[in-house]
């Protein structure tokens, strides 16, 4: 069984996608990890096979829009920087659709959605699976705020609902 899995951002962000790729080989499937060319040394160093993303992800949060999106002090103006953002991913999409040609499964990360769709296409199975709590709760902000300004229940509960639209 071919799984790829579809990863991409900082090696925080790709680094538990390893971890579960390494893990998904030791219980005897074949794991591919699609993800930016910087990559390409650590997910063949942990004994996987790797698919090339083309992409300067560094290049591209140094950017002005980026920072932005990293300033945004309320959800419309982060919406409006996601959408500026959303250019540069889709130029990312044909690299991981054609990672997933000849795969079994198909796991993304969320910020590469693109897996479901392929997976779909293909006639495939997807998962999403989730680096962080995406649980709508009123107890604390969600990842997109966590160093926002605390503003109250109403407004942790609303943090999630957006993540959720854009994951």
């Amino acid at each position: 069984m071919l799984i790829t899995i579809l990863t991409m951002g900082s090696r925080g962000d790709v680094q538990p996608y390893i971890a579960l790729g390494v893990a998904l080989k030791k219980a005897g499937a074949q794991v591919r990890v699609a993800t930016l060319l910087n990559f390409e040394q650590f997910v063949t160093g942990s004994g996987l096979e790797y698919a090339a993303v083309q992409g300067d992800l560094a290049k591209v949060m140094a950017s002005e829009v980026a920072n932005n999106a990293r300033q945004a002090d309320n959800p419309l103006k982060f919406i409006r920087s996601f959408n500026e953002l959303k250019n540069y991913v889709f130029d990312l999409q044909k690299d991981f659709f054609a990672a997933c040609q000849g795969s079994d499964l198909v796991v993304y990360r969320p910020g590469v959605s693109i897996g479901y769709f392929a997976a779909r296409e293909l006639g495939i199975p997807s998962v999403l699976a989730l680096p962080f709590p995406m649980t709508v709760t009123r107890e604390y902000p969600s990842l997109i705020f966590y160093d926002a300004p605390r503003l109250g229940t109403g407004f942790n509960r609303l943090s999630h609902k957006i993540l959720q639209f854009f994951g």
